[in-house]
């Protein structure tokens, strides 16, 4: 199942944003939770501010947000692959995202070096398998946080 809410970002108050979007469709975070992924966009070396990829801060809020919901014990792992111009160990470097893995004590995984597992899955009449990596596919709660390339004044969180 896929949620998803916009709002907008109010005085730079980002935890209450997250939470207003979490409102909007009725969301209530598993108390069983025990580890979670949450993935940024992190799609090139630029940084948030150009607009195209996650604020490290946004992240931030929410990782503060689950452990006040869930616990503060929560296992949470900051995702994301590499791509054909991109490799997510200099990304999380430059984009902030190892400052905020020491600052919340979270897990920074690259999904292109992360163990795998095949999975197979039915659509109707068809039949096929897929790699997942095991830091998803463990997850008992899956995050992803794009961003919305048009305004860096808008950000979208979907919860599955």
């Amino acid at each position: 199942m896929s949620l998803v809410s916009f709002v907008q970002i109010k005085n730079s108050d980002i935890t209450k944003a997250i939470e207003s979007s979490l409102n909007l469709i009725n969301y209530v975070f598993p108390k069983k939770a025990r580890k979670v992924v949450i993935k940024p966009n992190l799609c090139y070396y630029w940084d948030y501010t150009t607009g195209q990829t996650t604020d490290p801060r946004f992240v931030g809020a929410l990782i503060n947000l689950i452990r006040s919901e869930i616990s503060p014990d929560v296992n949470i792992s900051i995702v994301e692959s590499d791509a054909s111009a991109m490799q997510c160990k200099y990304a999380f470097r430059m984009l902030g995202y190892e400052q905020l893995a020491d600052e919340y004590n979270v897990n920074l995984v690259s999904l292109s070096e992360d163990p795998y597992s095949v999975v197979r899955v039915t659509a109707g009449e068809r039949s096929f398998e897929i790699m997942v990596p095991l830091t998803i596919k463990e997850a008992d709660l899956k995050i992803n946080v794009p961003k919305i390339k048009y305004s860096i004044k808008k950000s979208k969180l979907h919860v599955h």
